[in-house]
């Protein structure tokens, strides 16, 4: 039995949340498409259903970091910018998947 795609995406969500460098979020992307591209091989239109859902969570949360960086102090935002930083690297990541097999 295949697993949830919420298990799939936990490892990249702390990853995005420890704010790793983009490099790092976006090759854990990798291993999350590969398996949601075997697991759906036969279906494309739910892998286009779960792409879209991450990249509207992704879009979000980095329109919410935008805002909080602009309100962040000075210390708070090389933090913020790097977790930013990783999140907008995972959904140009996403786009592409999107427009590929």
């Amino acid at each position: 039995m295949s697993r949830s795609p919420a298990a799939d995406l936990a490892p990249l969500i702390k990853l995005l949340q420890a704010g790793v460098p983009p490099e790092r979020a976006a090759t854990e992307l990798s291993r999350v498409l590969a398996i949601w591209k075997a697991e759906l091989k036969d279906d494309e239109e739910q892998l286009q259903e779960r792409l879209s859902g991450l990249a509207e969570q992704l879009t979000t949360g980095i329109e919410d970091m935008h805002e909080g960086i602009a309100e962040a102090s000075d210390k708070g935002k090389p933090t913020l910018r790097r977790i930013l930083a990783a999140h907008e690297a995972v959904l140009d990541a996403v786009q592409k998947a999107q427009g590929t097999e």
